[in-house]
């Protein structure tokens, strides 16, 4: 295969970057635990060339995620819904570095719900773009904030960010509930105990988790099963608000790997959804949309 472009998702935590073909294949991947956060006195030209600068420097960049945000590389403004990877490739931001690199830089997204509260996102709307053609309309992207996004022929109308994962994170490391937990492998039935907890009173959310500690005193939740059980409560509290306002029949698209991916492929089973795996590496393929669409490829 031959080379066209550098697909790049630059995040908050995570850098990775696609050597790919103007078909969006993969032929190379380098990926790195260095975010936006993580780059040293925001030189981040030197950062990227750390990463690739073995590969081709004539080969056109279209780089996504919170590298154009307020504390990234250039702080791109939010376009606004609905909105198409064909708005986004007409609002690209052209820049070449010193060694060279053209990089076309794709902003994100806003939303301003009915009831007055903003949303904001980057890169999750290109890796929509990416799986337009699973024939879905509803898209739920896993993370550290996690997105529940819903199109209308080739536009993203709306969409909803819950922040599961930073929650999970704090109540497991910071909180009292994560005393009486011990390291284990996931355990599907406190998981699946947890999610069943959450969709039968969304709203106690706040009573509920304090569960993890509780059933962990009376024995009944093994201590390496409660890290289980709480995940399963926090991501069923927020598939129980992110469905309400959808069709009973909707089928959703989970774009993530298979480790959390599979949490909540299971926790939208449980709720008595369809649901099905998209592709992990979508953004590499909404972003090669993105770049013939501005004439990059």
């Amino acid at each position: 295969m031959v080379a066209r472009f550098i697909a790049l998702d630059w995040g908050t935590t995570s850098f990775r970057a696609y050597m790919t073909g103007a078909d969006g294949m993969v032929h190379d991947t380098i990926s790195a635990p260095e975010g936006i956060l993580a780059v040293a006195d925001g030189d981040f030209e030197a950062a990227l060339e750390e990463h690739i600068g073995a590969w081709d420097v004539t080969l056109p960049v279209m780089a996504a995620g919170m590298i154009t945000s307020r504390q990234g590389w250039i702080e791109l403004p939010y376009l606004p819904c609905p909105a198409s990877a064909a708005d986004l490739a007409r609002h690209l931001h052209q820049h070449t570095t010193k060694s060279g690199r053209r990089i076309s830089f794709a902003t994100g997204l806003s939303y301003r719900a009915p009831n007055g509260m903003p949303d904001v996102m980057r890169s999750e709307e290109v890796q929509v773009f990416g799986s337009l053609d699973l024939g879905v309309n509803h898209f739920v992207t896993p993370g550290t904030h996690s997105k529940w996004i819903t199109t209308k022929g080739d536009q993203l109308v709306r969409y909803s960010t819950y922040v599961t994962g930073e929650v999970y994170a704090a109540l497991k490391n910071h909180t009292i509930l994560g005393r009486l937990m011990k390291d284990g492998p996931d355990d599907d039935e406190a998981f699946a105990m947890g999610v069943r907890a959450a969709l039968d009173d969304p709203a106690g959310f706040l009573h509920r988790i304090f569960s993890a500690r509780s059933l962990g005193l009376f024995g009944e939740l093994a201590p390496e099963t409660i890290a289980s059980y709480l995940s399963g409560q926090v991501i069923g509290t927020e598939v129980a608000h992110a469905i309400r306002d959808n069709p009973k029949d909707a089928e959703y698209a989970v774009l993530a790997s298979p480790g959390i991916g599979g949490r909540y492929v299971k926790a939208i089973e449980i709720a008595g959804l369809k649901v099905r795996y998209g592709d992990p590496q979508a953004i590499v393929k909404g972003l090669s949309i993105i770049a013939r669409k501005a004439g990059v490829i």
